[in-house]
């Protein structure tokens, strides 16, 4: 009997023996169908990352997709738990106010796909993540978990899986179809043919804008609390990175050198466009304050409204704006000043933000169709040789249009997605093949506007 058992239990051990190995190698087969090999995956300070974005254009939906990868490394690196108990904290700190292209690597985008539909535009893309900014800035705002400690220590993820397919664009069968406005089609157009360095040069500009903040002096009926309102904007500027002008420099400028604006620009432009220019500002942005205060059962109470003007430097042209009132007022047990400077600072901190928004949506939409440039080119007499010229040029830029032209001189204006540098090397290439200008010369070049002698 007991030899009965043993010969049963031997019989089960070796049916359970072959059934494991046929499972294994079932699995192994499968794994190798699908193109993986089995090996343990390497850990990279680097990995890569795969997401789509969806947005108005396609320059903003490759920063929503970008943003979107970030979003998935750092809940890899913090943990889901962690990740959804410190929601809140990195909406604010982080993934709206943060500029993606801090925490990643914009020279290893891969574009999956991309697509326009009814003016929204989807991408996907693949791209690895610097996870030294995103464990650094995770630190900073005291958010931990998982491999995010807070002694530090270097941090690893895993290249994420590949996806099999690109997502589809999201359509909504209750939304309106509403018909492309000739703007947005012609936004639509030029963003599809953009390519990959195209989008990472307008992401670059856009993510290192310039902003110089000042109030209307016109409008100003308390310069202090424009100023505390001036104070309290570029404190936001600097707490989330963005470059900015001082308001000391501002002012040292406006002191000093009053004579010279006269007689530069014969006060065609405002001083404040002016100074903008000589500081090298992107935007500027231009305050207007009111405010009011009462007392009552001897608390302080203030009021405050701020409105906000965005404007390009280099053309004025208008950049969007944003409005904020505090609502209830502020409320001081000091001063009536205490309550209004209270209530003017909350009100700039939360228009600031939107201007920012406003001033970076613009400025991308007028990125996407090319950057703006003046070219003029001095001695111009052959007129048929400048025809050849500009059609040379057309092949190279998004468009050109000749403004004005003479023997003098000749203007066009310029767009191109690329700096004023890109500009001018273009024009030497194309002066090189055209017999007559190969002796062409860089006179000035000031802001978006550049000059050259033809040599003829």
């Amino acid at each position: 009997m007991n030899r009965i058992k043993l010969i049963l239990i031997a019989i089960l051990v070796a049916a359970v023996t072959i059934s494991c190995a046929t499972t294994s190698g079932t699995g192994t087969s499968s794994r190798t169908d699908t193109g993986k090999t089995g090996a343990e995956p390497v850990l990279s300070a680097s990995p890569v990352y795969y997401a789509a974005g969806t947005a108005g254009s396609q320059s903003a939906a490759f920063n929503d997709a970008k943003m979107n990868a970030v979003k998935k490394a750092v809940s890899d690196a913090l943990g889901i738990a962690s990740a959804a108990a410190n929601r809140d904290k990195l909406e604010s700190k982080i993934y709206i106010t943060s500029n993606a292209n801090a925490y990643v690597y914009n020279e290893t985008m891969e574009i999956l796909d991309r697509g326009d539909d009814n003016g929204s535009s989807t991408v996907s893309i693949g791209i690895r993540i610097n996870l030294e900014a995103v464990s650094n800035v995770l630190r900073a705002n005291e958010i931990y978990g998982n491999i995010i400690l807070p002694q530090g220590g270097e941090v690893f993820l895993t290249d994420m899986e590949r996806p099999t397919f690109a997502p589809e664009p999201v359509v909504t069968a209750e939304a309106p179809v509403e018909e492309k406005s000739a703007e947005v089609s012609a936004i639509s157009e030029v963003t599809a043919e953009a390519s990959p360095e195209e989008i990472a040069l307008i992401d670059e500009i856009i993510g290192n804008l310039t902003f110089m903040v000042y109030y209307d002096e016109e409008s100003a009926t308390d310069p202090f609390l424009a100023k505390t309102a001036v104070g309290m904007a570029n404190r936001y500027l600097s707490e989330n990175g963005m470059e900015y002008v001082d308001l000391g420099q501002i002012e040292r400028i406006k002191k000093d050198q009053a004579a010279a604006y006269e007689d530069e620009t014969g006060q065609a432009v405002s001083m404040i466009q002016w100074i903008a220019g000589k500081l090298n500002a992107d935007i500027y942005i231009e305050i207007v304050v009111d405010a009011n205060a009462n007392t009552k059962n001897n608390r302080y109470y203030g009021s405050a409204s701020v409105s906000l003007k965005n404007f390009d430097a280099s053309t004025a042209s208008g950049r969007g704006s944003s409005y904020y009132q505090t609502v209830p007022p502020a409320m001081s047990t000091v001063s009536e000043e205490d309550a209004l400077n209270n209530a003017v600072a909350s009100a700039t901190f939360n228009a600031i933000k939107k201007a920012v928004e406003q001033a970076r949506s613009y400025t991308q939409k007028e990125l996407t169709q090319g950057i703006k440039y003046d070219l003029i080119v001095q001695n111009t007499f052959d007129s048929r040789l400048m025809r050849d010229f500009m059609k040379k040029m057309e092949r190279k830029v998004k468009s050109i249009k000749r403004v004005s032209t003479s023997p003098e001189e000749t203007k066009y204006d310029v767009r191109l997605i690329g700096r004023i540098e890109d500009l001018e090397d273009l024009v030497y290439d194309i002066s090189e093949g055209l017999p007559g200008l190969e002796g062409i010369s860089l006179v000035y070049q000031r802001g978006n506007s550049i000059t050259f002698d033809s040599g003829l």
